[in-house]
């Protein structure tokens, strides 16, 4: 079983807006084996290194992007979605950006697979209760961990080692090269980031005839 989340506050009114802030590399593929139903990729930031030591994802909200972007690392993304500028960091624990509200610190972050190129592939998903039979179909596996936060509603993640569960406010994570069924719980809408850290030679997810057994649903 993974670690699930440190986390604190979130703002309390949320409207969805169309707006993404887009930092595309050109080793990224287009053409993903996998286009999860839902999903929208908000950047893809490429960088090099791997920050030190046991990483977790930071989350943070700022004024501006041009103030987010002043803070922001070689493992960091900056996105505009929900109303609000974040900030997505890849570090150690316990870090703060001077100047942003601390969201959620999630983590610790599974093992990254070595690579000469990464991506800090972050994404937007937003899933209404009428799509849970669709989501569920999309068994997949990502070449890096993935990491979640959930703006609202809840999720169960199935993999082969059993089941995680979040709700808003809540995060989790799941290692790579991992079969995994997400399941959407409950009546309401369900928004959240999903970010995969991976080779930028690689899709960010590619389909998986691994069959669930349905615990999420038990």
């Amino acid at each position: 079983m993974w670690s699930r989340v440190l986390f604190a506050c979130i703002p309390s009114a949320l409207i969805l807006s169309n707006v993404a802030v887009a930092q595309v590399t050109q080793d990224h593929p287009s053409d993903h084996r996998l286009q999860l139903v839902g999903a929208r990729q908000l950047a893809a930031k490429p960088f090099r290194t791997l920050p030190k030591g046991v990483l977790f994802l930071r989350v943070e909200n700022f004024s501006t992007t041009e103030a987010a972007h002043r803070k922001e690392t070689s493992a960091s993304a900056v996105v505009e979605w929900a109303e609000q500028v974040w900030l997505l960091t890849l570090g150690p624990k316990g870090e703060r950006s001077r100047g942003g509200t601390f969201v959620a610190e999630i983590g610790p972050v599974p093992a990254v697979p070595p690579a000469t190129r990464y991506v800090l592939d972050v994404n937007a998903a937003e899933f209404s209760p009428d799509m849970k039979a669709e989501v569920a179909r999309q068994v997949h596996t990502h070449p890096g961990p993935e990491i979640f936060y959930l703006l609202t509603g809840q999720q169960c993640l199935e993999t082969p080692t059993g089941t995680t569960r979040a709700r808003a406010g809540e995060g989790m994570v799941a290692p790579a090269n991992t079969p995994m069924q997400l399941n959407i719980v409950g009546a309401e809408k369900r928004d959240a980031f999903f970010v995969v850290i991976h080779a930028s030679n690689k899709p960010r997810a590619t389909p998986s005839d691994w069959l669930p057994t349905g615990a999420c649903h038990r």
